[in-house]
């Protein structure tokens, strides 16, 4: 009885040969279950890229262009427009809380101690004619062509009035 043996180069060979068809196999499963177009993945992820771009220059074009004078003050016509109505709720329990300045558009937030009596129509009605600043007034140099929001508001300005303000430059 003779038992064939191998030496070790051998055994190294034979283990290296099935180790790589191992490998070969299943590379050779993995394309089988590959998708059968990669040429298809291409052109569809470039529209899909391309639809995206299109929609969001789109967005951005149009949202741009809703807003009705579409220039932004500069800091300093913000700044006299600001104290302007910050001096007049100085004394009492009204106050200027802050001003937003938006692309067309600038918002005068005032807080006031309690709710007014008055229905919404009176309420406008009121915001307009007394708190509103007059056309004579040199504020409306600075406003310019902007509108002029004035809010009035007892806990949040989300629960608060506003009525827009006559603008004179506006007719102009």
């Amino acid at each position: 009885m003779t038992q064939r043996t191998i030496k070790h180069g051998d055994w190294v060979k034979i283990v290296e040969s099935r180790t790589e068809q191992k490998k070969q196999s299943l590379r050779k499963s993995s394309r089988k279950n590959a998708p059968k177009n990669n040429k298809m993945n291409v052109p569809f992820i470039s529209m899909l890229l391309g639809g995206f771009i299109i929609l969001a220059s789109a967005w951005m074009y149009f949202s741009g262009g809703t807003k009705a004078q579409g220039a932004m003050l500069d800091v300093t016509a913000q700044n006299k427009i600001s104290r302007y109505f910050s001096k007049q709720f100085m004394m009492g329990s009204w106050q200027f809380k802050r001003a937003k300045f938006d692309d067309g558009e600038v918002n005068i937030f005032i807080s006031i101690p309690q709710k007014l009596s008055m229905n919404e129509k009176e309420l406008e009605g009121y915001i307009k004619h007394s708190l509103c600043p007059p056309a004579s007034s040199r504020v409306w140099l600075d406003i310019n062509k902007s509108e002029l929001y004035i809010n009035l508001y007892v806990d949040s300005p989300r629960k608060g009035n506003f009525a827009q303000c006559q603008n004179p430059n506006s007719h102009a």
